[in-house]
């Protein structure tokens, strides 16, 4: 089906526009293209977003604004710290699983040559989710569910192992990225952090 100016979507905007950037990336993606994509004209994109850099900040810095939240909320349920760390894990595999396309754009962000995309701030988005972290490990480890430990050390663990399937999953299709899976994971590293005795 053809989508037509008639019904111009800043939804089918962006999705089009996202392709593009994780096929070919930022720089090498133009509005005209982003407009054929979208069955637009260029001045109904101009309309929604102002510029390409308009479509790129409603993409990222969405997407890292809604992460955030869904992180931040997983982790201030009430709960275990292993309940916490299953639910940080799921909101990392389903983010992926929902929007592999948009993973994987951010991920060539991260790993890409400065100033092949507007200047996003990840390195202050990734301390704040560190920090969060850290403070549910913290005050787990005060109320004697898991023995002092290194945080640094244990934080680079934990976000290395999500990281390492999420990664996986994309670049390989596995491993699923399933409840299971979460909780196995978590369950792994936790074992490494409690006290036999």
């Amino acid at each position: 089906m053809v989508t037509t100016e008639a019904s111009p979507s800043p939804e089918r905007i962006l999705r089009s526009a996202l392709t593009l950037f994780s096929e070919k990336g930022y720089d090498a993606t133009s509005v005209r293209e982003i407009c054929a994509a979208s069955g637009i004209t260029k001045p109904t994109q101009y309309h929604y977003y102002g510029s390409k850099e308009g479509v790129y900040r409603a993409l990222i810095d969405g997407a890292l604004d809604r992460m955030r939240a869904d992180i931040t909320r997983a982790l201030e349920e009430d709960g275990s710290l292993a309940d916490r760390l299953r639910r940080l894990a799921l909101t990392y595999f389903d983010a992926t699983r929902r929007e592999p396309d948009l993973a994987r754009f951010i991920l060539a962000l991260v790993h890409g040559p400065p100033g092949s995309a507007p200047h996003t701030d990840l390195l202050a988005y990734y301390d704040d989710i560190l920090t969060q972290v850290a403070g549910v490990m913290a005050a787990a480890e005060e109320r004697g569910e898991v023995s002092p430990g290194p945080a640094d050390v244990r934080l680079l663990v934990l976000m290395g192992a999500i990281g390492e399937a999420v990664h996986g999953y994309l670049l390989v299709g596995r491993p699923e990225l399933t409840p299971a899976l979460a909780d196995t994971l978590i369950d792994v590293v936790l074992n490494g952090w409690t006290d036999p005795s």
